[in-house]
């Protein structure tokens, strides 16, 4: 198994848990991981994720402004 597919797997486990300490229980017990290790795989996905979601978020239509020249 590669990072891409442990990857896929922790996106999956990000998506059906709201809370991190959850997740963290869960991919600690799918991969056998220490605390340390699950930390370390899922603390930068998390990151990623909630960026993913506030760029997304930030890019609503907003009303234009005119300014005019003096």
């Amino acid at each position: 198994m590669n990072w891409l597919e442990i990857d896929k797997m922790l996106y999956g486990i990000i998506a059906r848990h709201d809370a991190v300490e959850d997740m963290l229980k869960e991919a600690k017990t799918q991969f056998k991981w220490t605390d340390s290790q699950a930390q370390a795989a899922l603390k930068p996905l998390l990151k990623r994720n909630n960026t993913n979601n506030s760029i997304a978020e930030a890019s609503k239509k907003r009303s234009k402004q005119s300014t005019k020249r003096q």
